[in-house]
């Protein structure tokens, strides 16, 4: 088995060498968590490693993403002038027009896939996933879709690919629809937790195929250019 770094400071250590390569996993978290920050940290490790990669926008404008990256200290402009990393921005599939009211779900998984395909990127990001979704599919149609989308990203064989999913406020779910976490080869979640009478921020493997994890819930803080650094367990 074929591992990738997350790169992600001391995330490599819980997954026992990395991510196993060519599947699909899921963030979850509360807003605020980290859920974006880790995905794009996943992705520059790729690109510095001399992969390519992608980053599928449903919530955000692709300039915001790129202000919040410089922001970090993170200098993405020349990755995106050599087409190394590439921003997909999907947000215009959510504003029905006159003439197309409604987006059928299967066409926004097959031009996402076929967009992977061209642009050679075997990192992808999709920020986050429970938008895909449509509001007046039912529960086995849900299921059903999120299963093909995942399928058909692992079926790209050596893409890797991370999905971000909203977690509500003070809810115990893993993911928005509760169906996420079944299809994703693995989990993880982003928390806040109260220590000592101090908020901090959390991250768990709550689930990894095909590799040994540590379950332990560690501490992590997100710093200027490293992003995400994690540091004790809690």
């Amino acid at each position: 088995m074929i591992k990738i770094p997350s790169g992600v400071e001391g995330l490599d250590k819980l997954l026992s060498g990395g991510f196993p390569r060519g599947r699909s996993y899921l963030v979850a978290g509360e807003p605020g968590t980290g859920k974006t920050i880790l995905t794009l940290q996943f992705l520059l490790a790729g690109i510095q490693q001399g992969e390519r990669a992608l980053f599928v926008t449903i919530d955000e404008k692709p300039e915001h993403i790129i202000m919040d990256m410089e922001a970090l200290g993170w200098n993405v402009r020349p990755h995106l002038e050599s087409g190394t990393f590439q921003i997909l921005d999907v947000t215009s599939y959510f504003s029905p027009s006159p003439t197309d009211p409604v987006m059928p779900n299967e066409k926004v998984i097959d031009d996402i896939i076929n967009f992977i395909k061209k642009s050679g990127a075997t990192r992808i990001g999709i920020d986050p996933v429970s938008p895909l979704v449509f509001a007046e599919r039912k529960a086995p149609e849900v299921t059903g879709y999120i299963r093909k989308l995942i399928s058909s990203l692992e079926d790209l064989n050596l893409c890797t690919t991370l999905l971000t999913s909203y977690v509500p406020v003070g809810s115990d779910k893993v993911s928005q629809h509760g169906i996420e976490e079944f299809a994703a080869s693995g989990i993880i979640l982003l928390r806040f937790a109260n220590v000592h009478n101090k908020n901090i921020r959390t991250i768990w493997v709550r689930k990894m195929r095909g590799t040994r994890i540590d379950l332990s819930e560690y501490s992590f803080e997100i710093l200027p250019e490293r992003g995400i650094v994690l540091r004790q367990p809690i």
